[in-house]
Order: structure tokens, then C-alpha cells, then sequence
């Protein structure tokens, strides 16, 4: 029983693959990671939204086999691949990623589909007659399906049931009303034109809603500021005691597996209570002793632009941002381990999983059989079609008002003056 979807039943091959233990971790990964600090409700796990995924996707085959563009067995395949799409993920989600793939090489796609691949997963599909190979490249959108575009764009393309099930379901658990969006009428007006998934004419108010509904959600829950307070300590703690956790570069999917959230966190908080001689070390530990008391960063300097090329995305150079950072704390005369720049990226509309500047949603018109761009027939969506970047600064709570006025200081001088890229 689902909170979102209400009754999800499963096939036989579903069952098998879900009572997994690949997949059963996905009960011990939070799907928000440290967001219940902030939303003490969004504690909901990852294996709950991609169950609902699956579900979603078994609704949207039906629809596309009723048009003649898909079989039983093709509905099949999405709805494993929904179920699949995230087993890749690490600690904690994304707050583990960036540290997780400077080490391993490894976004968590890559690593779901190796985990597909070289797990009791891919012996299950197997032993059912299913080409594990496909489903671990169609569960994260890297492939056709029997010469096929369009399959994949249904499990992660511009309009997929990973982001409908998700906006319903974060907005349901951490009690925010702006994420919630009518899955059943997008996936009704779902087609097909030119092997790509596109959406009926009549669907636009529905596709407008979820544009709107993916807009809020970034910026009231998944770039709020103490969200991104909790994340950006967690994934500098993480960074530091990588190699302690057990995180190399030649991984094993058994090894991986074993970091959920649980075995994580109770790693940190033993490395935290030992006394250590690197002076790195020693301030991780301290800085996590703070998240496990909700002693959070401050937020002290927020910046946000909106860009029309994805290539003007605010700040994403490591080397930029170390030197930023070097700059507020020497002004602001504290130590540079109490600065923390934030800058995450969105794209203001659902684009291609690529992040392609022309990833405008196509309307089809049944009854003309023509296509337009979204952007060119909604008024709404074409005011939000810039990507949205945005930066801010942090500190610890005793450094908050020096560099608050230093990170002014500096951003007026190296950043809005264009000396650096924004």
C-alpha cells in the first residue's frame, strides 16, 4: 500500500527482483538524504519512490500499447528498469555523489548499471529470459529499446515517471504543496511522433503544472538553505573520512552495497568521538558532531541569476571556488575550513537527462499532426526557461556577521564585476 499511488501490485519477476538485496537496500537510503533536518517528515526512502516509478511506468505502457507502439512484454521491461533506476545510489543520495565519483569514477548511474550487471539482479533477468544488458542501459536512459527512442525517454526523459512519482512524493512527506503534480493526465497524454515520447496538446495545463510544481520543489525543498546547510556538511565530512568508510577507486558491488545510510552514519559518529592528529580530520569530526546536533551552517551570502545558456551556470570551477573561499575568509580574517560555498545548478524546465540547451518538451496536435515547442505555445513555460543558478556562502554561526560582509565584499569585486564566470 502506497501513500501516492495507494495499491502497487507486481508480476512474478518483479517480486524476485525487488526481494533482492541490491534492491531491499533501497529501504535504508533516504530518497532526500539530510533534508529531514529541515522537513522532519522526509524521511521517505528511495525503494518507496522507485516503487512508485515502476507503478507509473506500468501505467504509461499501458497507454502506449494501446496506441500500438508497445506489447505486454515491452511494459514489462519499463517497469523493471523504473524499478532499477536508482539502485545505484550512494549514502545519503546525492550528498554522497560528488565524493563518490571523484573517488570510484562512478556517478551512480554508472554504478547502478554495473550493479545490474554483476549482481543477483542481472541472474534474476537472466533466468527469466531478459537481456540484462538492455535493462541496465534503458534503466538510466542510455540506450534504444529494439531500435527505439522513445521506451527510454518513459524511464528518464523530459517529461519520465521518475520525476512525476518523485515531485508527488516529496512534496506528501516533508508537507510542501507545490510538488504535486497530475501524473495521471501526463501520462494520458502521452504519444508517441518520430520514435520520441511527446505530449498531447490537450495535456499542456498538466505539463504546465508539473513545470511549475518541478520550479517550487528546487527552490523550497531541494535548494533551501538549510537543506543545502545539512547537505554541504555531510558531504565535507564524507569527503574527508572517505577512505575510512572504506570508499576506494577498484570498489567490488559487494562493498558498495554495504554503504547505506545506517552503516554511514555510525561510521562518521565513531570517527568523530576519535582523536585525530590531522588537523582535517580533526575539524571533520567536529563539524560532524555538529550536523548530528542539528548545529547547522549559516547562511550568509546568497547570489541567484538566471541564465538562457546552460554553459553561463554559476560557479561550478573547483578552482573558483577555492579561491572565492580563500578570499571571503582572509577578508573576513577567519580560518578558510569555516567557509563553504554552495553552488548547485538547476534547469528551470525538465530538459533532456543530458542537460542539452534545446530540450524543449514537444506538444503534438492529434488532430493537425504537428509539433511545437512548449516554450512557443505556453506563455508560463516560456518564463521559466532560463536555468536558475544559484550560490551561497556559509559559515560557522560564530563567523556569520564577519563573513556575511566579506563574502559581499568579494562577490561585488571578483564575481558580479564578470572577473570571474557567472
Amino acid at each position: 500500500m502506497d501513500p501516492i499511488h495507494g495499491y502497487i501490485p507486481f508480476t512474478e519477476l518483479e517480486k524476485n527482483v525487488i526481494d533482492t538485496s541490491v534492491v531491499q537496500r533501497l529501504h535504508r537510503l533516504k530518497q532526500l538524504g539530510t533534508a529531514y533536518l529541515t522537513y522532519p517528515s522526509g524521511v521517505h526512502s528511495r525503494f518507496s519512490h522507485v516503487s512508485g516509478a515502476m507503478h507509473l511506468a506500468g501505467a504509461a505502457a499501458q497507454v502506449l500499447i494501446e496506441q500500438g507502439q508497445l506489447d505486454a512484454d515491452d511494459a514489462q521491461v519499463l517497469r523493471v528498469c523504473a524499478l532499477l533506476h536508482d539502485v545505484g545510489h550512494g549514502p545519503f543520495s546525492h550528498s554522497s555523489e560528488e565524493t563518490m565519483k571523484a573517488i570510484t569514477g562512478l556517478t551512480h548511474e554508472d554504478m547502478g548499471q554495473r550493479l545490474i550487471l554483476e549482481t543477483e539482479i542481472g541472474d534474476t533477468l537472466s533466468q527469466a529470459g531478459y537481456a540484462k544488458e538492455v535493462v541496465s542501459k534503458l534503466a538510466v536512459g542510455k540506450t534504444e529499446y529494439k531500435g527505439k527512442r522513445f521506451p527510454a525517454q518513459v524511464v528518464a526523459g523530459q517529461v519520465d515517471v521518475d520525476k512525476m512519482d518523485f515531485l508527488n512524493r516529496d512534496s506528501h512527506f516533508t508537507g510542501v504543496p507545490y510538488g504535486r503534480v497530475d501524473h495521471r493526465r501526463l501520462i494520458e497524454g502521452m504519444s508517441v511522433h518520430e520514435d520520441d515520447l511527446v505530449v498531447n496538446q490537450n495535456s499542456v495545463s498538466a505539463l504546465e503544472q508539473f513545470i511549475i510544481a518541478r520550479y517550487e520543489m528546487f527552490k523550497a525543498v531541494y535548494y533551501h538553505r538549510t537543506v543545502r546547510a545539512s547537505e554541504l556538511m555531510f558531504s565535507h565530512v564524507f569527503s574527508v573520512f572517505a577512505e575510512d568508510i572504506g570508499i576506494h577507486p577498484s570498489m567490488s558491488p559487494d562493498e558498495y552495497l554495504e554503504l547505506d545510510d545506517g552503516y554511514v552514519w555510525s561510521k562518521l559518529a565513531q570517527l568523530s568521538r576519535m582523536d585525530h592528529a590531522d588537523h582535517e580530520k580533526k575539524e571533520a569530526a567536529q563539524l560532524f558532531r555538529a550536523l548530528s546536533e542539528r548545529r547547522l551552517l549559516k547562511s550568509c551570502y546568497e547570489a541567484t541569476r538566471h541564465e538562457a545558456d546552460p554553459q553561463g551556470r554559476l560557479l561550478t570551477n573547483s578552482k573558483v571556488l577555492n579561491a572565492l573561499v580563500s578570499s571571503i575568509a582572509e577578508e573576513a580574517r577567519v580560518p578558510e575550513s569555516g567557509v563553504f560555498i554552495d553552488s548547485p545548478t538547476l534547469p528551470a524546465i525538465p530538459l533532456s537527462p543530458t542537460g542539452e540547451a534545446d530540450g524543449d518538451i514537444v506538444i503534438y496536435d492529434d488532430k493537425t499532426r504537428t509539433t511545437q515547442k512548449l516554450t512557443k505555445v505556453s506563455p508560463i513555460t516560456s518564463a521559466l526557461s532560463r536555468f536558475m543558478a544559484v550560490v551561497r556562502v556559509y559559515s560557522l554561526p560564530e563567523h556569520r556577521d564577519r563573513v556575511s560582509d566579506a563574502a559581499s565584499r568579494v562577490f561585488k569585486r571578483e564575481v558580479i564585476s564578470e572577473k570571474v564566470s557567472y
